[in-house]
């Protein structure tokens, strides 16, 4: 009787321990993984500006004004006492607001804003930047981080803010407000969120 020991293809092809070498996984490998690209937006969240930063800045652009003024308000209390001698007649200037006392608080209110948008004007559009934010670095943009046009930054971030400060008592109110908001979250004052504008870093 003679038996037949050959095993079958099939079941060999089964076995692991029949696999050549090449075909086993190396142990020694490095790990693999397959990585999702990453945007291209990825880490580019503008950076909010300090609070301290922004109130240093806020200073400076005072400053700045009050060194604009400065000559002015000198020089019309020194024509203002001269003209209170009786040597000299009052500067026209000061006759026509005698004469107008309703109209020379409105051109005096807007004497400031004018005399800041003249001096803040081009870096306000370009950058989004007053003297004071230009040398500490931060500027302003909208809430999303894109581009706050001039127009937005005049009419919707500093001029409301302006006109509820010239009402008594409600103007106090409002600046103390205004000022409070900073603390949140988002480091928005009350007229950045009205502008819906954030001041971040350049």
């Amino acid at each position: 009787m003679s038996y037949d020991f050959t095993v079958p293809a099939s079941r060999l092809a089964t076995r692991p321990q029949d696999k050549s070498i090449a075909d086993l996984p190396n142990p020694y490998a490095p790990p693999t993984a397959t990585v999702a690209d990453v945007s291209d937006h990825a880490g580019t969240e503008p950076r909010l500006a300090g609070r301290g930063t922004r109130l240093v800045a806020f200073i400076i652009d005072g400053l700045v004004m009050l060194l604009l003024f400065a000559p002015a308000m000198w020089a019309g209390m020194v024509l203002g006492d001269l003209g209170g001698t009786a040597d000299a007649a009052p500067p026209a200037i000061f006759v026509w607001a005698e004469a107008h006392p309703v109209v020379s608080p409105i051109v005096s209110w807007l004497a400031g804003p004018l005399v800041f948008f003249a001096l803040n004007g081009y870096w306000l559009h370009t950058h989004g930047q007053s003297v004071g934010k230009r040398l500490l670095a931060i500027r302003i943009v909208r809430s999303s981080g894109e581009r706050a046009t001039l127009s937005r930054i005049i009419f919707a971030r500093y001029l409301p803010t302006e006109a509820v400060g010239t009402v008594p008592v409600i103007g106090m109110l409002y600046a103390l407000i205004d000022i409070l908001f900073i603390f949140g979250d988002s480091r928005q004052c009350l007229h950045d969120r009205i502008a819906d504008t954030i001041v971040v870093k350049d």
